[in-house]
């Protein structure tokens, strides 16, 4: 009996240890459930959304007894934004469209009320120089909005003369906030495009713009000494804003992007306050704002460094993480070939996830910023048919899949830990 219940015992430390020591996906679907809640309002520019969303994750970096460089978490910053904190109505002919759902309105639009005409566009023309052409010929007055279905990118909410709008036929709308610091006197509409099916002849449009000259944000900035080398930095970074209200109503989660990252970010720096974890270098966990609307807090951040930037041996950007299925892509790995292999070393050694997909330089996320600084940074996402929902209202944190959550955790921690590349320099 004595020695079944020594058994009983050892089990018992040998799984809390488990789960001390390991990653802690009840805790990471946590914060992804409250990151991507309604009462977040979509972590953006409308209701205060983003500073919600901050105030949840320091709280969470003070219960974890995480350190900050200044008197608090927050590293304050401003950046101007354009919003619609008002209600939204579009009608074609005497249908009333669902935001979000059935149409997005473009972020660069000024406050408009009224009836107008529809113009359709050939669905030959399917270029922005093509479409520019078409309209120039056609004689168009301030009275109408133009439909296409050409693919616009480089004009797409931009002013064009002589035209009040322009709706392009899309089959999901999908919202961003990029271009949000300048207004067009054109305004833009992305409406699926069943929508059209009966030929609508005019659109109503009524709503309202905001532009705000100095959002008041902040990143959210914590760490761990290292124990053994503690003015060597490890940064793990992801960025918590997503794309906010579009209205007052429809809110985007962003489960994936980036309540994903997010959650993996901090469930590391969980992982790494608790005393049997403690690292030789010190890790610093960067949660920024402003990254949908022009990588604002890494910039930012990057420009007023809370440390050294020489000192970073390694920053790793965590951007979308809620799949994994068909493994992950490092972007920036082609240039860093010695983390490439390492990582496929490490992965191979431990099957943690299916593939490590090399890619090039590309300044598509937070690491850019640093990049361009010379910091040695690479952007992590994972692929996966499982999550297809990219900007729109349906990339809901229901059912969220985290499918390669372990293992790329895992690959991380060890490759932090007990890398031969990481030690490198000191251990000399």
């Amino acid at each position: 009996m004595k020695s079944s219940k020594n058994i009983f015992f050892l089990l018992i430390l040998l799984f809390s240890g488990l789960i001390v020591n390991g990653q802690d996906l009840d805790y990471a679907r946590y914060c992804l459930e409250k990151l991507s809640s309604k009462s977040f309002h979509g972590r953006g520019y409308v209701k205060g959304g983003d500073l919600k969303a901050a105030k949840f994750i320091s709280k969470e970096f003070e219960k974890n007894d995480l350190r900050h460089f200044g008197k608090n978490y927050f590293q304050q910053y401003d950046f101007s934004i354009n919003t619609f904190p008002g209600s939204i109505k579009i009608e074609l002919d005497e249908e009333n469209l669902v935001a979000g759902e059935d149409y997005v309105i473009g972020c660069s639009n000024k406050s408009t009320n009224g009836t107008f005409k529809l113009v359709y566009v050939p669905d030959s023309i399917t270029t922005d120089s093509a479409f520019l052409d078409f309209i120039l010929k056609q004689k168009l007055t301030n009275n109408e909005v133009v439909v296409t279905s050409a693919k616009l990118r480089a004009i797409y909410g931009m002013s064009l003369v002589g035209i009040k709008g322009v709706i392009v036929k899309i089959d999901k709308p999908w919202w961003h906030v990029s271009r949000s610091t300048i207004l067009s006197n054109t305004f833009w509409l992305r409406v699926k495009t069943d929508k059209f099916d009966t030929k609508p002849n005019s659109v109503s449009v009524k709503f309202e713009n905001e532009f705000v000259s100095t959002h008041k944000t902040q990143n959210v900035v914590a760490f761990v000494e290292g124990k053994k080398y503690p003015e060597k930095y490890f940064v793990f970074t992801a960025h918590y804003d997503h794309l906010g209200m579009m209205g007052n109503k429809t809110y985007f989660p962003g489960a994936n992007d980036n309540a994903s990252g997010t959650s993996m970010l901090m469930d590391l720096a969980r992982h790494f306050s608790l005393t049997d974890n403690e690292p030789d270098y010190s890790i610093v966990f960067m949660a920024f704002s402003g990254e949908e609307a022009g990588l604002h807090g890494s910039r930012f951040n990057a420009e007023n460094p809370l440390f050294p930037l020489e000192n970073i041996e390694l920053l790793i950007n965590l951007d979308m993480v809620g799949s994994g299925s068909d493994g992950i892509t490092v972007v920036n790995s082609s240039i860093y070939v010695d983390l490439l292999d390492e990582m496929r070393r490490i992965n191979e050694e431990n099957g943690f996830l299916k593939l490590i997909k090399e890619r090039g330089e590309s300044c598509n996320s937070d690491h850019c910023p640093f990049f361009k600084k010379g910091v040695k940074s690479v952007f992590i996402y994972t692929m996966g048919k499982e999550l297809v929902e990219y900007h729109t209202v349906y990339d809901t944190p229901e059912n969220f899949p985290f499918t390669a959550y372990d293992g790329l955790f895992k690959l991380l921690n060890d490759l932090v830990t007990t890398s031969t590349l990481v030690k490198r320099s000191d251990d000399n």
